[in-house]
């Protein structure tokens, strides 16, 4: 090869590889890259929900809404000290392609409600130094999926420091460290990867490509329907693999026992340590609601309702939204995406608020 055009080969190259080491660390160098801009309100960057993304072929490519802004992150969501309401919940509850659950009880109460975005409530509060004040009511969402992890064993309140500490040398190196190495730098790599402008249109036409002629898609999405909806269909590994997420794990009675007896727990937890009335809301999984449609054969251990009937016989207050979902007409999740759309939170909306204006 010629000396000087493999000279010119390496300068690119290095110019490229320090454009997006850069790139991931500073939003606008990123976004210019980007055929679709990522931002930071949008699950504070990432759009991990986004199922099309795994594979990126032209069959799953869905024209999805994109919101102004996010309810938790605008000046609209109350402080925990200043709420009436605390809406506590996983992404179901933070996607804002549509109004999230908690600003639509905002306007429809005309109360205000906290949104809080986490994986165990009592951690939060803590964690956040709430201190004890006025009667409140908290509402728990949370995905079937993730119902046996969350609620094996019993929640904890963690012991917090209450020493403040300052700006040291080893927080300032810490800062710098985490700069450096990014902990999120081989995800946003991808992207730039899957969704810049000089590659993305490769990308995704060798990956339709690879699809069409040999079934491929990635493994992160095994279960897909082009067939039976007028719309694609991707559903996420952890729901239809051999994992405790998914929809063929077989949950037996003494199992959700204990689910409802940690529930019963963190009830009283709440309520003693925070004057806290806890409202439990757990949203079934998306092949939960489509697998007879497309999976005829296939069969559903009935964790939600097997779940209802034994909070049921405890003191506990739920929200079953299941029998809703397997009743409606309506779509109620986005086709390449993990999460409910707008109709299925109208559905959430609607039993919450019937159960507070009781």
């Amino acid at each position: 090869m010629n000396s000087n055009l493999l000279k010119y080969l390496i300068y690119f190259s290095g110019i490229l590889c320090l454009y997006a080491f850069i790139a991931v660390r500073l939003l606008p160098l990123f976004n210019f890259a980007l055929i679709e801009e990522r931002r930071p309100d949008y699950f504070e960057f990432m759009k991990y929900g986004e199922l099309y993304y795994f594979s990126q072929i032209d069959h799953f490519k869905e024209n999805l809404p994109f919101p102004e802004y996010k309810y938790r992150l605008s000046e609209k969501n109350p402080t925990l000290e200043e709420s009436d309401i605390i809406a506590f919940g996983d992404s179901f509850f933070d996607i804002n392609r549509q109004k999230t659950v908690a600003e639509r009880l905002h306007d429809s109460l005309g109360l205000k409600v906290h949104a809080a975005s986490g994986w165990f409530p009592l951690e939060y509060l803590a964690q956040n130094r709430y201190k004890t004040g006025k009667e409140k009511t908290i509402i728990f969402q949370i995905v079937e999926r993730n119902i046996d992890y969350r609620f094996r064993g019993p929640h904890k309140i963690p012991i917090i420091s209450q020493k403040e500490s300052g700006m040291s040398m080893r927080k300032l190196a810490a800062g710098v460290k985490d700069k450096i190495f990014l902990n999120s730098s081989e995800e946003l790599y991808n992207v730039l990867l899957k969704g810049s402008y000089p590659s993305n249109l490769l990308y995704s036409k060798i990956a339709t490509l690879k699809f069409d002629a040999f079934g491929y898609i990635s493994s992160q999405t095994p279960v897909y329907d082009l067939q039976t909806y007028s719309y694609p269909l991707l559903f996420y590994y952890l729901t239809v693999n051999d994992n405790h997420t998914s929809f063929y794990y077989e949950h037996t009675d003494e199992m959700i026992k204990n689910y409802c007896d940690n529930l019963v727990d963190l009830s009283i937890k709440l309520k003693e340590n925070y004057n806290l009335n806890l409202i439990f809301l757990p949203v079934p999984n998306k092949f939960t609601i489509y697998y007879k449609d497309i999976r005829q054969d296939d069969v559903y251990d009935n964790l939600l309702p097997r779940l209802y009937a034994e909070m049921a016989k405890r003191p506990l207050t739920y929200i079953n939204i299941y029998d809703d979902f397997v009743s409606s007409d309506k779509q109620l999740f986005y086709g390449t995406d993990t999460h409910w759309n707008k109709n299925g939170v109208d559905l959430a909306v609607k039993r919450l608020l019937e159960l507070f204006n009781e």
